[in-house]
């Protein structure tokens, strides 16, 4: 383990809602919340090396030694999104480690995190090869999940965590990866556990995608469990589609809300146009979008993008669908 020098706090208050612009990517390439994992087996979507990963209990995969895992990904496009939810563990210097390259052993991109137990603070650096390419200190959760996001976007790499962006930087010559390994190394009587992990192609321009197909969907807003309020991690893809109203004056759209079939099909139905409904407020209040512009439609579960029963699948299938009229 690297020992690492804790840096002065470069975030302050408010930072985390001001910097927050990530969109997750469109076109999903892994989505594991480890609920499919039966107990004493190892995870179907990673290979592991180094020690051993235990299910904790459905959906959460513990690592209390240092583990290597690489996802089952086979071709990466040159722009992706990583998120990632996880818990840490009565930790003294443990570290979370992202490469992405060529080959195991010559990475091109390498994000590392130490999270400290004094004030929870938590080092990032990201480095390109041997340039570094960016460090910055962010804020560590202790009994609540962290979050943890990748952006890269012809050659810019932007670094989040839990709601803040850290690192952006621009102008990084990568060339898609064929190899990436997330490293995990708690301290001895500590561990990471993995909650959510989605990798995918990173989105299209909204405008763009509407004009060449008529239709946008997102996976990129999020609502409270079983209710239409909206996150706050919605609202830079809420306004990417107001400043597409508002460069064509011409443009309507219809709102579509979707969900999985999880619970009842009715309740599901009446939540999907509930949610549907929360976007059109969000866009006519907080952008002043006519009204009249917008049209709504809950859909509930019956247009799945894929079967059900799979995390993958039910994870693809709550979306909201932008479409032109």
């Amino acid at each position: 383990m690297r020992v690492w020098t804790v840096l002065p706090l470069m975030l302050l208050a408010g930072a985390a809602a001001q910097d927050w612009d990530f969109v997750p990517g469109a076109r999903l390439l892994l989505y594991d919340d480890f609920t499919d994992v039966r107990k004493g087996a190892a995870p179907p979507h990673w290979k592991v090396r180094g020690a051993g990963v235990a299910l904790d209990v459905p959906g959460r995969l513990r690592a209390s030694e240092t583990v290597r895992l690489t996802p089952n990904i086979t071709q990466w496009p040159p722009n992706f999104t990583v998120e990632q939810e996880f818990l840490v563990e009565k930790v003294d210097q443990g570290d979370l480690r992202w490469e992405f390259g060529p080959s195991p052993g010559d990475p091109e991109l390498v994000l590392q995190i130490v999270f400290f137990p004094d004030d929870h603070a938590a080092a990032v650096e990201l480095k390109a090869g041997d340039e570094k390419l960016g460090d910055a200190q962010g804020k560590w959760l202790e009994g609540a999940p962290n979050s943890l996001q990748i952006w890269t976007q012809e050659g810019r790499v932007r670094i989040y965590l839990n709601g803040a962006r850290l690192i952006d930087v621009n102008q990084v010559t990568l060339a898609p990866p064929k190899f990436a390994m997330l490293e995990l190394d708690p301290t001895e009587g500590g561990a990471f556990t993995l909650l959510r992990a989605r990798i995918a192609e990173s989105s299209p321009d909204f405008s763009e995608t509407l004009l060449a197909t008529g239709r946008y969907v997102s996976h990129g807003i999020h609502f409270d469990v079983n209710s239409d309020r909206l996150r706050q991690e919605s609202y830079p893809v809420i306004e990417s589609v107001a400043r597409a109203l508002e460069a064509s004056g011409a443009l309507r759209l219809r709102i579509e809300g979707h969900t999985d079939s999880t619970g009842d099909p009715a309740r599901n139905l009446d939540l999907s146009a509930r949610r549907a409904e929360s976007v059109k407020r969000a866009l006519v209040e907080r952008h002043r979008i006519g009204p009249e512009r917008l049209e709504t439609r809950g859909l509930g579960q019956t247009q799945p993008l894929e079967p059900n029963d799979t995390p993958r699948g039910r994870a693809q299938n709550r979306r909201v669908e932008f479409v032109k009229l």
